[in-house]
């Protein structure tokens, strides 16, 4: 039968069906992260102007493969580039070495030559299928460049629902019940942290914006942009420190799905702001937040170390290595960027 490549028909239901298959036949019973929901597949793409941008392999009218490529601003070494995040690449369990992976790579390569973009971001597990693209693309001639290296750090809420939710093995529930890693202070606090409203946006974004005199490779907001991801129904939460009218912290997460044997709600860190406050303040908002996403019914948190902000408040808040990492890799079309070995980002995980 015939494939064609081309932008994303909408047909969500099929393809958070066959993404969730795809993974189980690769990962087993392992935490599937299901960023395919209509509700964060709505969070992500709902504002994307260019949907060109999404693109799906098909074969006939039955959808084969899928990926998408978000466009960035990012500042780098005192300029502005335009840039692109590709995530949620998938490929049906049946299509698999059949090409669509290296279809899609190319009808990407022709949107980043159409839009004159400078580079593409993206995350890869180690050993993931798409791991396997990003070889033969980079043995292809393309400029593929790795930024960093990207650990990741994690927090329990309730660990009586994550060791039922992923079957945890007996020594791992046995050593996180005897440090207690989900244990939270609920008393009340004093402290002015409030639930982010629409009126404080400029305040979050000149705090964000000031990354980019900060850190190495950083994120660029457009207003409404940045709106969209400090608030958004059922997805994204964001709670501020307020003193005396003005806005000197932030931390901003999303709610996202994990399948394992059963559906859970896991707080996933996205931006953080804590410079303006003393040490003691930065854990009361991180406590604070963690009492909001077990309100929520996340069972557990995780962040990745991207090391654009300082990370002592997390660590007395009881968050802990976690056995994962992922490589941040860039495709650069911009003969005059090197991107390799970057210390910091700031940047979301997708």
């Amino acid at each position: 039968m015939t494939m064609s490549f081309e932008p994303f028909r909408g047909d969500l239901e099929e393809l958070e069906r066959m993404a969730l298959v795809s993974y189980r036949d690769e990962y087993g019973l392992v935490s599937y992260i299901n960023n395919y929901s209509s509700r964060y597949f709505d969070y992500l793409f709902g504002g994307l102007e260019q949907r060109d941008h999404l693109l799906a392999a098909y074969e006939e009218d039955k959808i084969m493969a899928f990926t998408a490529l978000i466009p960035r601003r990012y500042h780098f070494r005192g300029e502005i580039y335009r840039g692109l995040l590709g995530c949620l690449m998938v490929t049906r369990k049946e299509a698999f070495r059949r090409g669509l992976a290296m279809g899609l790579g190319a009808k990407a390569l022709e949107l980043f030559h159409k839009y004159n973009y400078d580079f593409a971001l993206a995350f890869l597990d180690s050993g993931h299928r798409t791991s396997q693209m990003i070889k033969k693309l980079k043995v292809a001639g393309n400029r593929i460049q790795e930024i960093k290296r990207m650990a990741v750090i994690f927090r329990a809420l309730d660990l009586g629902q994550l060791f039922a939710f992923d079957g945890t093995r007996w020594y791992q529930r046995a050593g996180m019940n005897f440090l207690n890693l989900d244990k939270l202070d609920a008393q009340s606090s004093p402290a002015p942290i409030r639930l982010y409203q629409p009126r404080d946006l400029s305040a979050c974004h000149e705090l964000l914006d000031s990354y980019r005199q900060k850190v190495t490779l950083a994120r660029v907001f457009e207003p409404e942009e940045l709106a969209r991801e400090l608030s958004y129904p059922e997805v994204a939460h964001t709670l501020v420190w307020e003193e005396a009218g003005k806005i000197r912290g932030l931390i901003n997460w999303v709610l996202v799905e994990h399948i394992a044997r059963f559906t859970q709600p896991w707080a996933w860190l996205n931006h953080i702001y804590l410079e303006g406050l003393e040490e003691k303040d930065q854990c009361e908002l991180v406590r604070s937040f963690l009492l909001h996403a077990r309100a929520q019914k996340a069972v557990a948190v995780l962040e990745w170390f991207k090391n654009y902000y300082p990370r002592q408040a997390l660590w007395k808040n009881r968050f802990v290595p976690y056995p994962r990492s992922m490589h941040v890799i860039a495709g650069v079309f911009n003969p005059n960027l090197d991107l390799t070995d970057i210390p910091d980002m700031f940047e979301v995980m997708l």
